[in-house]
């Protein structure tokens, strides 16, 4: 069968050129799509790439020319993986190199070795890059990228992987310079790329898939030691007390500011908040001047999803706890090496067991179920491994939502996720869950119970005709007072939508303006490329749209629905964007920040452990330069954080990823 399946993918490919190689892409385990290689002279290589993610993924070629090894000419065609157009060329000629794409149309004169960073790519061509980057002598396998930057290739670990009683040879290598970790590329000897490992999705060899759990596992092994050493280099473990001296502390609990206090720490616990003149921290306390400064407790992002990759960006800015919302089933092995401080991160302070139909839009993780008894049997998986909810998605049939909602709760578990295709938020609020996920989902119910939000139909429809709804007509009223009597939660995810239905390509995004400098040039280069490509043409529906789903959050907000901050994007950056526009929708800043801190606690069941400084709670603060009550975007000026009565310092967390620091 699997044979056959394959000869299906492959079959429209036969007419390429001889030595065409064929790659797999798999997510979940299953067949999501392919690469194609093939040359039809020299220098001349092309690629095919496509993968289907739960109704999104791109469908490109590209075409390269080579000359000596160097890539002259590069054109790549097709769609992104929103479905937006793509054409974008890039060629050397005459020492000039010039380049354009959906937001960049520029040239440069090549004085030395360089290597033009795509705007759209596909896995194989890295072999072309590393080829280049390994002829570099006396620069470490370095070169400088276009437009800016450098990028830079390190050979990390040779492997004999035993296939058919043969060994295959193989090499990773680690790629650093865009900004952030390093990322990771499997070759063959000749140095022909192999294999992308990755998580939730991974590219190979096709007929290799059956090493991608033993490559997966060095490669863990390899970034878990990297994170180690990033745990151990950038925490400050302190066996003394701490103090924070001359702050003002915001009080979660009333909301007030409270100024000119000191704060003590011992032992990862708050013992002491009071007036600084009545402080004296003890003499062998590292002492923290807070003069102008104002302690809070951390932060917490309601919408993550925990990799070794991510936890330095949160904690950078803030972040001490997250409810992760959909992972890999190693998960609570993951959250015990980030309580054990193996790992860098916040504290996974909740974790959500992920559960959706088998099909073409099944999600990428989790349990993935074909009939309800296989949903009840995941229900009660997550409930014996320590999950405190589940996350249904968006193909779980209508009609499983109200028993797979019963068994959670009968086993303690909370139920939250996307409203499943043709279902309405009203229903499934009446069918068992407690929280719903994305503001999107809040809209959707407005618009009948046809419509499929397995699809891109879950974000255009509503960038369509979310502007149309009244949100202080009768259906909204109903339905609010729904949300109230059965106490459910929202998680809006806001900043999301801001991006896919405001952003326009060669814009900077919304909310980026004033920190736009902190970016490695990769990174700021990607704040230019717009959101949904449906939005051409609609840019004032699209915008209006979002203005209304702002004014559904005010709505929300004035009828006492609890709603808390959650991402599912860039962690710590897109959160603080998500709190400006709590306030901009007309919650009150000192409102903002209870539901980022306390009333998110309180949500998680962790009120009385966390979510205020408080003498006897765990010590999970952040010390902000500036006034967030008074400017919510005082919120990114994070100097410390603090987990557990561990300091980390977010100049130096950014630095260590190449980001510069807010002024």
């Amino acid at each position: 069968m699997k044979r056959i399946t394959f000869l299906l993918l492959f079959m429209s490919t036969a007419l390429y050129a001889t030595d065409t190689t064929r790659f797999v892409i798999l997510s979940a385990g299953k067949i999501a799509g392919k690469q194609i290689t093939w040359s039809d002279g020299q220098g001349q290589v092309h690629y095919r790439y496509e993968y289907n993610d739960r109704g999104r993924g791109p469908k490109l070629q590209v075409d390269l020319v080579l000359e000596a090894g160097q890539v002259v000419s590069r054109r790549v065609t097709g769609v992104d993986y929103f479905k937006g157009p793509v054409d974008e060329t890039y060629e050397l000629k005459g020492g000039v190199a010039r380049w354009k794409n959906k937001v960049e149309n520029e040239q440069r004169t090549i004085t030395g070795p360089a290597i033009y960073s795509p705007m759209e790519g596909v896995p194989g061509e890295i072999e072309w890059t590393l080829k280049q980057l390994l002829r570099q002598k006396g620069h470490e396998h370095e070169m400088d990228m276009l437009p800016s930057g450098k990028l830079k290739a390190t050979h990390v670990k040779s492997h004999t992987a035993l296939v058919n009683t043969f060994g295959e040879e193989l090499e990773l290598y680690a790629f650093s310079g865009f900004g952030g970790p390093p990322s990771y590329v499997w070759v063959t000897p000749n140095k022909a790329f192999f294999a992308s490992i990755g998580g939730w999705m991974s590219t190979i060899k096709l007929g290799y898939e059956f090493l991608i759990p033993e490559l997966k596992k060095l490669q863990d092994n390899l970034e878990e030691e990297y994170f180690a050493r990033q745990e151990d280099q950038l925490t400050q473990r302190n066996d003394i007390p701490v103090a924070f001296t001359n702050v003002s502390v915001f009080d979660a609990k009333s909301g007030k500011v409270i100024t000119g206090q000191s704060v003590v720490v011992e032992g990862g616990k708050i013992t002491q908040v009071g007036k600084a003149k009545s402080i004296t921290p003890p003499a062998n306390a590292k002492v923290i001047d807070g003069t102008g400064k104002m302690l809070l407790p951390g932060l917490w992002d309601n919408h993550a999803h925990y990799s070794m990759s991510q936890g330095l960006y949160h904690l950078a800015a803030g972040v001490t706890n997250i409810k992760d919302m959909a992972n890999e089933l190693d998960l609570p092995e993951v959250k015990k090496k980030v309580d054990g401080d193996i790992l860098m991160g916040p504290e996974i302070s909740l974790m959500s067991g992920f559960i959706d139909f088998a099909g073409p839009y099944a999600g990428p993780t989790g349990k993935i179920v074909k009939t309800l008894d296989e949903g009840l049997a995941a229900v009660n998986y997550y409930a014996d491994h320590g999950y405190q909810q589940v996350k249904l998605y968006s193909s779980i049939p209508v009609e499983w939502v109200k028993p797979l909602a019963a068994e959670a709760h009968k086993r303690g578990l909370k139920v939250c996720g996307h409203i499943p295709s043709f279902m309405t938020a009203e229903r499934a609020v009446n069918d068992g869950y407690d929280e719903i996920i994305h503001l999107n989902m809040v809209m959707l119910n407005f618009m009948g119970d046809t419509i499929d939000t397995r699809s891109m139909g879950r974000f255009i429809k509503v960038a369509e005709r979310a502007k149309n709804i009244n949100v202080n007509g009768p259906e909204v009223k109903r339905f609010v007072k729904l949300l109230k009597d059965k106490k459910t939660v929202v998680d809006p995810t806001a900043a999301i939508f801001e991006g896919m239905f405001t952003n326009e390509p060669g814009k900077l995004a919304a909310g980026y303006q004033s920190i736009l400098n902190m970016f490695p040039p990769e990174f700021r280069r990607g704040l230019y490329t717009g959101g949904l490509p449906t939005m051409k043409g609609h840019e004032a529906d699209y915008k209006q749209s979002f203005e209304n789903m702002l004014k559904m959050l005010k709505v929300l907000y004035s009828n006492g629905i609890t709603f808390v901050p959650g991402t599912d994007d860039f962690p710590g950056f897109a959160l603080h964007r998500e709190l400006e526009l709590y306030a901009r929708a007309g919650v009150p800043n000192k409102e903002v920040l209870q539901k980022a801190t306390l009333i998110s606690a309180r949500i998680a069941g962790k009120e009385s452990e966390l979510g205020s400084v408080e003498v006897g709670k765990k010590a999970n603060l952040i010390l902000v330069d500036g006034d967030p009550v008074k400017n919510i975007s005082d919120i990114r000026r994070v100097e410390y954080s603090m987990k557990g009565g561990h300091v980390y310092d977010s100049k130096a967390l950014y630095a260590s990823y190449g980001f510069g620091f807010w002024k």
